[in-house]
């Protein structure tokens, strides 16, 4: 009888250990290479309009993943304007402005992610997984229509450090990323 109870252990543990590092897993595309300068200095432009941040479908029937869009809009948002004075916000469902100057126009878009809310987080840790955001963001000349740079960015946050922080990694994440494209615009521009 002793056997058995051991074995049955064993088996405990190790498919415990299994559903660990099974839920830590977090496969997301990543950029290939890193982002290229703007084809055209981002500072030339009359005017800026920025769509508020897009998300893939496949991905934007979480409402975790709605609440990270949420979050790296207003973090891109509010600082943008900072490099961008009059930057205009162009809201979800409209298009840009048919302006008569020289705009430059910025599309975000998250086209893959995986968010690991706080609530998670505080239920069952690592075992949630990492949490991980891949964006791309397209600057657009809208005199010509020319795309003027295209960049992808990518940030994650290990499942582990999500488990100790209690989510604050995994929000960190999404700020990092916003200010990831506010930099590539400010060098640029």
């Amino acid at each position: 009888m002793k056997r058995f109870s051991a074995v049955t252990k064993n088996l405990f543990f190790l498919t415990i250990a299994l559903f660990l590092m099974n839920g830590c897993a977090t496969n997301l595309s990543k950029p290939t290479a890193a982002p290229q300068p703007a084809k055209a200095k981002l500072g030339g432009f009359s005017a800026v309009e920025m769509k508020t941040v897009g998300i893939s479908e496949q991905f934007g029937t979480s409402e975790a993943n709605q609440k990270a869009r949420r979050k790296i809009d207003e973090v891109l948002f509010r600082e943008m304007a900072t490099v961008f004075s009059g930057l205009k916000r162009v809201e979800e469902g409209s298009d840009f402005t048919k302006s008569n100057v020289r705009t430059l126009q910025i599309t975000p878009h998250i086209k893959e992610i995986k968010f690991i809310s706080g609530g998670a987080r505080f239920m069952v840790g690592a075992m949630a997984g990492s949490s991980a955001v891949l964006m791309q963001v397209t600057m657009r000349d809208s005199e010509t229509g020319e795309v003027i740079a295209d960049p992808e960015f990518y940030r994650d946050a290990n499942a582990y450090s999500g488990g100790w922080s209690i989510g604050a990694t995994d929000n960190k994440m999404l700020e990092d990323i916003a200010r990831d494209i506010v930099q590539y615009s400010s060098m640029n521009k």
